[in-house]
């Protein structure tokens, strides 16, 4: 679990795997400030980042698995039944969600990022 230091007011100013000194405390990885913490630092540290970049390069990472997923059923490599059961209830509704809306016309840019247009 990462160690953090806290300012006079009581917020987080530093992450670190060991304690930076005495007054150091441990919490856990998910633990609110923390991600909170790295979610600030990081629109701080990326010049004209939206509000949230962790989650916007999440979003836009999950349509890269999904590809690499279809890529691989297509191949042979894996099937459908290699996956958890909810992996399989998750994959077959967004694989519906992304067919019905390719179907309604000019809705889903389904050639390039996959965004709603």
């Amino acid at each position: 679990m990462p160690f953090v230091t806290r300012d006079t007011d009581g917020r987080l100013i530093a992450i670190a795997e060991f304690p930076l000194d005495d007054s150091a405390e441990e919490l856990a990885a998910d633990d609110p400030e923390i991600v909170a913490f790295v979610e600030r630092t990081c629109d701080l540290a990326i010049e004209g980042a939206g509000e949230t970049p962790f989650i916007n390069a999440d979003l836009a990472f999950i349509r890269v698995v999904e590809d690499l997923i279809e890529v691989l059923m297509r191949k042979g490599v894996l099937a459908l039944t290699d996956l958890p059961g909810p992996a399989q209830e998750k994959l077959m509704s967004r694989r519906a969600l992304r067919h019905w809306l390719a179907g309604v016309a000019g809705i889903v840019d389904d050639g390039g990022e996959g965004k709603i247009i």
